[in-house]
């Protein structure tokens, strides 16, 4: 995997503290990355960093990733103790660390689903439809805007060449747009819901309809459930200090419990309540994982 630099934001210490006749450690340092809106992660990661210091005591270094490959380099390094990962860079990243889960991120739920959705008033009905159709994917790297959707393409016997093109537009909000505008049949985004009641396709419509008018998109196919994102701790580290990383835990969930704390951490805690999280719930990821060989 290729490395990028790392930018590092150090936090002023507030001093030491010791848990429990735990033995504490000089620091604790969390990884990320700048996500969506770089700047908006830069400071909410101060904002973030300083209500944990405050909590634990300890001194906070956050450490910002250009991207999920970088941060597992610096886990694997040894440079970062916690990290917040994907569901996929998560499972990859065992192959060369440690990693405990601890908990996971939600936005409307515990989990979200990928789907391939097409406009309401389209001719396209099921997937022997989809050949020498348009079709937009989010990016080879998105878990639900191309991922999942490929492992359903290929127990199908389909593949990119079934369509007349193949569209990476860059983003699920992109991608909706190019199938409103007519420049392609078919998008691959994620959803909300089991039942695809609720996903990208309208959150980011540019046409907003009204509670009682019928959605114009037809969902034509949902994925199993993907699990969140998690937020992990390096074995290692854990084994030498875990009442202080169950503490961190605790800490982290009574932050995001807090109004004022969600919406100043959103971009890096998401928008609904963190849960626990085992190793086992992202089986289903290593199954895609398995079934793409991915490296």
């Amino acid at each position: 995997m290729k490395i990028f630099f790392l930018s590092l934001i150090l936090i002023c210490s507030f001093g030491f503290a010791q848990i429990n006749d735990e033995p504490t450690p000089k620091s604790i340092t969390i990884g990320l990355i700048p996500g969506g809106n770089p700047d908006a992660v830069k400071k909410q990661s101060v904002a973030l960093g300083e209500k944990i210091q405050k909590a634990l005591n300890i001194p906070v270094q956050i450490f910002i990733s250009k991207n999920y490959s970088g941060l597992v380099e610096a886990v694997k390094n040894k440079k970062v103790d916690y990290a917040f990962l994907s569901a996929l860079t998560y499972v990859q990243a065992e192959n060369d660390v440690q990693l405990k889960v601890l908990l996971k991120k939600t936005w409307s739920g515990p989990y979200y689903y990928s789907a391939i959705v097409a406009l309401k008033k389209s001719s396209i009905r099921k997937i022997s439809d989809f050949k020498n159709k348009k079709i937009a994917f989010v990016d080879t790297g998105s878990t639900s805007g191309y991922l999942y959707p490929q492992v359903y393409l290929q127990k199908n016997k389909m593949n990119d060449q079934t369509f007349k093109q193949v569209v990476i537009s860059g983003s699920h909000a992109a991608s909706v747009e190019k199938l409103e505008s007519g420049e392609v049949d078919l998008i691959a985004v994620f959803a909300d819901d089991e039942k695809g009641l609720h996903g990208a396709w309208n959150r980011f419509s540019k046409n907003k309809l009204p509670k009682n008018k019928k959605s114009e998109f037809k969902v034509l196919w949902i994925s199993e459930p993907i699990p969140n994102d998690p937020i992990v701790v390096r074995t290692e580290f854990y084994n030498q200090y875990p009442k202080l990383t169950h503490e961190l835990m605790s800490n982290l969930i009574d932050i995001q419990s807090d109004d004022i704390s969600v919406k100043s951490i959103s971009e890096i805690m998401g928008q609904g309540a963190l849960m626990p999280a085992t190793a086992r719930q992202y089986d289903p990821v290593r199954e895609m994982n398995k079934t793409l060989k991915i490296k």
